[in-house]
């Protein structure tokens, strides 16, 4: 990055520079910590900054308009905008005219004279001769607004406008806030008797002792049944913490001072998985104060926030440490079925830069760059691990290599299932 400028807005330090892609950014920090991250270009960038710092209570609303270049009426109609309507309704532009307004009434009239006198006619006919006829430039696409403006006006195509959805949206709300605290965290306990006695006994528990502020605060926003939309997820908890996910991601260093560590980063893509989130671009629509309690965080990390990490993840080279840990881990606890094992490969492509080996792509059946990726499952079709390969390598080392990775995870004669693909004499062959 070139060309830094700094400024201080009452305790925020912000920095603008220009990216590696020729993008004005600029970077908010709050007592050092990286809060909000966005293009000066990007309006739509800038009203997540600016609603996210609102949201999280880092500043009013005035300090955000100064910080992300809005007036805080602006700042306002934002917050109450994704309030009733959503985060969507935020990004729509719905403002300016919504009928042409370039001619006069005259012109107008001479237009829907010659569409009431010639209803055959083409709309660019129609321009051309009222071109002729007035000597000024009519253009077709104002004849044919001209010619549906009536047909709008008896309601064929109207949709409500954004103040009549807000004013749906403030009914709504109203009725949902009355309804609220009688709907919130019921259960029926009268019908399911086995779970009337859990939560009985659940409730004389101790509730768990928080280590950090960040996880005293969302224990008490749990305890208070406070609304959030992924609590669903925290089931996931229990798996992760039986598989012992923190120690088996022990390789990985701690980077003192930062906000993420790479446990947490990793858990964010877990989570996501599970919530149906389909990429990490997908992040930036996602409630990030929800979304954080599945992670022990007060917000889930931003999308450029992961990339990042994951790049400097990936220069440890712990990938296949890592495979191999959780395979153990799965085939210690018994997850996963050792009797019998089915592998199979899988063409994936590469779209990058670098020039790597070709492979034969059966979906778009051509050659193209990418690699190999192998799966082992169980006979339920639980996997046990991954392995990436280039295209260049035969199936039939992968298999010999994956029966010997399950002999060291003491397997003593592992059993794996394959296509044709792997075929060969000295496979038949017992030594």
């Amino acid at each position: 990055m070139v060309g830094m400028k700094t400024e201080k807005i009452g305790r925020f330090i912000i920095i603008q520079q220009t990216d590696y892609r020729g993008r004005v950014v600029k970077t908010v920090f709050l007592n050092y910590i990286p809060v909000a991250h966005f293009s000066i270009n990007e309006a739509n960038e800038r009203k997540i900054a600016a609603i996210g710092l609102v949201e999280r209570g880092l500043c009013n609303q005035k300090t955000a308009g100064k910080i992300c270049g809005f007036h805080r009426n602006t700042i306002f109609k934002l917050l109450r905008t994704k309030r009733l309507l959503g985060l969507e309704a935020v990004f729509r532009d719905d403002r300016g005219l919504k009928e042409p307004y370039k001619y006069v009434n005259e012109v107008r009239s001479h237009i829907k004279k010659l569409l009431r006198k010639h209803p055959d006619w083409t709309d660019q006919a129609i321009a051309d001769q009222t071109s002729k006829d007035l000597g000024i430039d009519i253009s077709r696409s104002a004849v044919a607004r001209i010619r549906i403006e009536k047909q709008d006006k008896q309601g064929g195509k109207n949709l409500p406008s954004k103040k009549e959805l807000m004013d749906m949206a403030r009914v709504a709300e109203a009725i949902d806030k009355e309804c609220f605290h009688g709907r919130q965290l019921r259960l029926n306990f009268e019908k399911d008797p086995e779970l009337k006695q859990k939560s009985e006994e659940f409730s004389k528990e101790l509730a768990p002792k928080a280590e950090r502020d960040t996880e005293r605060v969302l224990i008490e926003r749990l305890q208070q049944g406070g609304r959030c939309s992924f609590a669903g997820g925290l089931m996931h908890h229990l798996f992760l913490e039986e598989i012992g996910f923190k120690e088996i991601l022990e390789p990985f260093p701690l980077h003192t001072g930062a906000t993420y560590q790479s446990a947490e980063i990793l858990a964010t893509l877990f989570h996501s998985l599970h919530q149906g989130i389909p990429s990490i671009e997908a992040l930036k629509l996602v409630n990030a104060s929800e979304l954080g309690v599945l992670m022990g965080c007060n917000r889930s990390p931003e999308k450029e926030t992961i990339r990042a990490h994951l790049g400097q993840m990936a220069q440890h080279y712990l990938s296949g440490v890592l495979i191999d840990r959780f395979a153990q881990k799965l085939l210690k606890m018994g997850q996963v079925d050792p009797e019998v094992f089915f592998i199979n490969g899988h063409f994936l492509p590469y779209y990058g830069l670098k020039i790597i080996v070709k492979g034969y792509y059966t979906v778009r059946r051509l050659a193209m760059k990418g690699n190999n990726i192998y799966a082992v499952t169980d006979l339920n079709g639980k996997p046990l691990f991954f392995i990436t390969e280039s295209s260049e390598i035969d199936f039939r080392p992968i298999i010999s290599r994956c029966a010997t990775m399950l002999r060291d995870w003491g397997i003593s004669q592992p059993l794996l299932v394959f296509d044709r693909g792997g075929y060969g004499i000295h496979f038949f062959q017992r030594a």
